[in-house]
């Protein structure tokens, strides 16, 4: 047996008029002619059997029966507000849930900030946030894993869109007992070949700009110790084990603290771009792009 069910609209306007007492004020509200409105509401009485209204010159009042029947369409309204308003928190947390993928130098010195600007701005976001080196970001984006990538690579895959944001500047550094800690004059691009080097592992954006930049010299990478970590880096250059090759940001602390020292390269360029990526046949969603508006709005210099 199918239920008749009251209509939503027809109750939220007896309960209006009940408010006003006027079905004619309550037509006017709601851009209604007052014949309509009247018809609507009779067709309700009829539909649940009981009189709701009665009518006189003086305007119109609740029977007995329609003052119960109003406090119980004031609940049912109230439902279906709360019905409407979860349907849509559950939509719009669908569509504001991003998945970000970042290299680590961006993940430690960028994305903190551009994640607490964005929280500001739209507190319905939800990012999640995966730390790689610029190569795997890449791949995640590629791959459908990540909706978007941040990189500090020289290049970009041809299946991704890129949006430059900023400039990133890399430093060689030494620790105070290293013979470079005191030299006055830059070193030339083949010293620093020719020398113990401490750099980031194959796939960062750190090595692949080092990398650009020695063969633009005519020079390539040897005898070099990689590793993963921006801190084991560091720590292994302040322990002597040779000059590492980072971003200045990531050794800005150590510079001040005289844990490391800087040392100058000429005729050497390692300058390189944060870029924001994304696959070229998936648009960014609406919460993405305003994360990639938030993270250009104050592009890094180098």
């Amino acid at each position: 047996m199918t239920r008749a069910l009251p209509n939503l609209d027809d109750l939220e306007l007896l309960v209006q008029v009940a408010g006003s007492g006027s079905i004619g004020r309550t037509a006017t509200a709601r851009g209604l002619s007052q014949p309509h409105a009247s018809r609507r509401l009779s067709a309700l009485e009829r539909s649940l059997g009981v009189p709701l209204l009665t009518r006189s010159r003086r305007g119109t009042a609740l029977t007995p029966e329609g003052r119960v029947v109003v406090g119980w369409a004031e609940s049912m309204l109230g439902a279906a507000d709360d019905f409407t308003r979860s349907v849509r928190t559950l939509r719009e947390g669908r569509t504001a849930e991003i998945s970000v993928a970042v290299s680590m130098t961006i993940a430690e010195h960028y994305a903190p900030a551009w994640l607490a600007r964005l929280h500001a701005r739209s507190p319905e976001v939800r990012v999640s946030l995966t730390l790689r080196n610029s190569t795997e970001v890449a791949e995640l984006v590629e791959t459908g894993h990540a909706d978007i990538g941040f990189i500090e690579s020289p290049t970009v895959r041809r299946s991704l869109h890129r949006r430059r944001i900023g400039w990133d500047q890399l430093a060689v550094a030494v620790g105070p007992s290293h013979p470079w800690a005191t030299r006055r004059r830059p070193l030339s691009p083949t010293e620093l070949v020719g020398a113990d080097l401490l750099i980031r592992e194959p796939g960062s954006g750190t090595r692949e700009t080092l990398e650009r930049a020695l063969h633009r010299a005519g020079l390539a990478l040897d005898g070099s110790l990689a590793m993963a970590s921006n801190t084991a880096l560091k720590s292994a250059a302040a322990a002597g084990l040779g000059a590492v090759v980072l971003s200045r940001l990531a050794l800005s602390a150590e510079f001040t603290t005289r844990e490391l020292v800087e040392v100058t390269v000429e005729e050497l360029t390692l300058r390189r771009p944060l870029s924001a990526v994304w696959r070229r046949e998936a648009p960014l969603s609406p919460a993405a792009a305003v994360l990639v508006q938030v993270a250009a709005e104050e592009p890094s210099r180098p």
